[in-house]
């Protein structure tokens, strides 16, 4: 059966999509921090891109493999702790908590929301 599509979008909603983007972005910088020129941007493109591949498949709202919850909650938690740890690599470790911190807190709250 194929996925439905989502209906009564709200502000929750809206920042969790922030939290998305916010997530390819602190990859891309830590990416960055870890090598200097072309290669540390690489590196950062290509992490970002692994977790829209994560994402795409296991966490998005249309995908045919969306998890259920709770088990989308914890691989969501793992995602963003496991980009906190990047961005502590490559030097962002405060942009990095706050990102863990605030994304974990929105999609618990979307989590309990739709249970």
């Amino acid at each position: 059966m194929p996925p439905q599509k989502p209906e009564d979008l709200g502000p929750l909603d809206a920042v969790a999509f922030l939290c998305e983007i916010a997530m390819v972005v602190l990859l891309v910088l830590a990416g960055h921090g870890f090598a200097d020129g072309w290669r540390g941007w690489a590196v950062g493109v290509f992490l970002a891109m692994v977790a829209v591949g994560i994402w795409a498949q296991w966490m998005a709202p249309l995908s045919v493999r969306r998890l259920d919850q709770p088990t989308r909650l914890v691989v969501q938690v793992m995602l963003f702790i496991t980009v906190a740890l990047y961005a502590a690599a490559g030097g962002l470790w405060w942009q990095g908590i706050v990102f863990a911190v605030l994304s974990i807190g929105v999609f618990v709250v979307q989590a309990a929301k739709d249970a």
